[in-house]
């Protein structure tokens, strides 16, 4: 049975993966060997209609760790580890892929983006199905609409896993790959806590003079979620180079948006040891945000600065000369740096190190550059300990993570507990459970109930699915709202105003 699975895997892969003549007798070989089974078969699972069709891979991923689990003794996360071995045999090595997207690049950027991304879901990288379980939904207000995602597709670690890791020995070796976004991930085997990328493919690009590496994000938050990280492993940092890294990106991939997180911890998203962007073929809320105002500039001839209608501190630059957009871009951050408001709670430096940063992300419209600056602050007092201009405790619920650019841009990514979460609100809704029946049946609720409480008050039996996400979303937008630097108040716009006036643009 496992060998005809394997023929019509090397099938699908002569089809949708560009695995031709010698090489397709070279992958059987392979996949046999790493499968211990001796010798091929003549027989196949599916017809070249039935291969045509596919559109994943999933069938033969399962197949091929269902074996190992029951006729060779692995562990399931051992098994997950090989399959991911043999979709690496049956993908192009990582220079064909280069030279093919190189040579679509010449006609058309996009379409070459394109060949990358179907790449990465044939094979696997990209696990499709798991991203599609994913539940997204936009809100529908007459402005300022944000995105929520409950994300599924990343699982959490079983106990089995977390035990395995226990059982390793402690080394005195140098971690490698340093991180997930290394080169050195490349063909890399996977362990139980570093996942195996025999099937990554990734694209050298030029950003102001430097090697970085283009991919696809595994998890998918959104379509075409591409990663740009260095090709050396060091820290995150905004500054001038960072702005002509951005403006270099969307002027070889112009479909794209591309940004970065931030360079400070809380406001800097997960990874802050390798500095990287995120972008994508997607239109972020912020960027739909109307203009609240724009600011007059006298040494700039092409380039626009506005406000934006948005609940966090968003400017946005516009204009068709890059250099002009890259210096007002970096003049707003050198100043920022050191700005302090202390009326609006803004101290750029004290004792415990630097504050101020921003989140940078442009697009490109026609020959137009759209450079969206969000001013970001990550101090801690008493009363926010985990930050001043991060999601308040009463929010923590819903999402306690650092806000980082996706999220900061509207996108919410929260935590897949919120599905089991939600169904248990449901119940305790309509059986009207007190709060000592609540605990008793469901200890993790403890910090939801002050939301039941609130929802108790006007949700419909009907329509409960629906009120329980608009709490969702209000809990959201109030995040955003807390991480603005400057409050969309009186005292909040006169400071935002002082601070670009001060600039004298």
């Amino acid at each position: 049975m496992i060998r005809d699975v394997i023929n019509s895997l090397i099938d699908y892969a002569s089809f949708h993966l560009d695995l031709k003549g010698l090489d397709k007798i070279y992958a059987l070989n392979l996949i046999i060997g790493e499968l211990n089974l001796d010798y091929p078969s003549e027989g196949k699972i599916f017809s070249e209609e039935e291969i045509e069709k596919m559109e994943v891979p999933d069938y033969f991923i399962k197949e091929i760790t269902d074996f190992l689990i029951k006729e060779r003794g692995f562990a399931e996360k051992d098994a997950e580890l090989k399959a991911i071995l043999v979709m690496g045999l049956v993908t192009p090595s990582p220079e064909n892929v280069v030279e093919k997207f190189e040579r679509i690049k010449e006609i058309s950027s996009a379409d070459a983006l394109d060949y990358l991304y179907k790449l990465g879901i044939r094979n696997y990288y990209f696990q499709k199905t798991m991203v599609d379980k994913n539940i997204v939904w936009k809100t529908n207000y007459p402005s300022k609409n944000i995105e929520v995602s409950i994300n599924l597709s990343k699982p959490e670690k079983s106990n089995k896993d977390i035990a395995k890791l226990l059982e390793k020995p402690k080394t005195s070796e140098v971690k490698y790959p340093k991180c997930l976004l290394c080169k050195e991930n490349i063909g890399f085997f996977g362990t139980y806590s570093h996942p195996a990328r025999e099937n990554i493919r990734f694209i050298p690009v030029i950003l102001d003079g430097e090697v970085w590496y283009l991919q696809y994000s595994p998890y998918g938050y959104y379509y075409k979620h591409c990663i740009c990280f260095s090709s050396k492993h060091s820290n995150m940092v905004i500054n001038e180079s960072t702005f002509k890294k951005l403006v270099d990106f969307v002027d070889a991939f112009p479909s794209f948006f591309i940004g970065s997180n931030a360079d400070l911890p809380i406001v800097g998203g997960s990874i802050l040891n390798h500095e990287h962007f995120q972008g994508g073929e997607h239109i972020l809320p912020v960027m739909e945000a109307s203009v609240k105002k724009e600011y007059k500039l006298k040494n700039y001839k092409n380039a626009k600065l506005f406000k934006l209608d948005w609940y966090n501190t968003t400017l946005l630059i516009k204009g068709s000369d890059r250099k002009e957009v890259i210096s007002l871009a970096s003049k707003i951050l050198e100043a920022w740096r050191t700005y302090s408001d202390l009326d609006n709670d803004i101290v750029a430096m004290d004792d415990s190190g630097n504050h101020n940063t921003i989140t940078p992300s442009i697009r490109k419209i026609g020959d137009e550059y759209n450079m969206y600056l969000i001013l970001r602050n990550n101090r801690c007092d008493e009363k926010y300990p985990e930050g001043i201009f991060h999601a308040h405790p009463e929010y923590h619920h819903i999402k306690k993570e650092g806000i980082g650019i996706i999220e900061a841009m509207g996108l919410f990514i929260l935590p897949a507990r919120l599905v089991r979460q939600e169904n248990e609100i449901k119940h305790v809704l309509l059986n009207n459970l007190n709060d000592k029946e609540i605990l008793e049946k469901y200890a993790d609720l403890a910090d939801f109930l002050p939301m039941i409480s609130e929802l108790k008050e006007k949700y419909n039996p009907k329509t409960i699915d629906n009120d329980i996400n608009k709490y969702i979303e209000n809990v959201c937008m109030h995040i955003l709202d807390n991480t603005a630097v400057f409050k969309d108040t009186k005292k909040g716009n006169e400071g935002l105003d002082n601070f670009i006036e001060g600039l004298k643009l």
